[in-house]
């Protein structure tokens, strides 16, 4: 059976890789933000349609959405809506969408579900199988 869930996803984007298209920059985060970020754009689209949008991602675990008004006297209410939503990202998880909460795997920090972050936890422990400790040239005891 197909999962349409994940095709509605991306089309929710849609608006948002347009925008980030028009000032050739990418979107980066998991599609579980997808439905957090296309509501904030049309929110930021509704105050200003020519609003700018320069980059959607994650640092820390937490959701960035610079945008900038094209008229100044909305930046306050930029700020609010950009805020809220960050916010509300720190909770869901960044894949699927359902409750999440910061958890940091091997450096990484992400907000997962249980269940992501242990599927997270399992590639990242099969990625490091087999990988010497630094300093190591050989497999011989000294």
């Amino acid at each position: 059976m197909e999962d349409k869930s994940r095709g509605s996803e991306v089309d929710r984007a849609s608006a948002v890789l347009a925008r980030m298209a028009a000032t050739g920059h990418v979107l980066g985060c998991g599609e579980g933000w997808f439905p957090l970020i296309s509501e904030l754009d049309r929110q930021l689209a509704n105050l200003d349609p020519a609003y700018g949008l320069f980059r959607v991602g994650r640092v820390d675990g937490a959701l960035v959405f610079d945008a900038k008004p094209s008229v100044p006297e909305l930046a306050a209410q930029f700020s609010a809506l950009i805020y809220v939503t960050a916010r509300r990202a720190s909770a869901v998880c960044e894949v699927c969408g359902g409750d999440g909460e910061l958890r940091t795997i091997h450096g990484l920090a992400e907000v997962l579900c249980a269940a992501h972050q242990a599927a997270a936890e399992r590639a990242e422990s099969r990625r490091l199988v087999g990988r010497k400790p630094m300093g190591m040239v050989s497999d011989q005891v000294p």
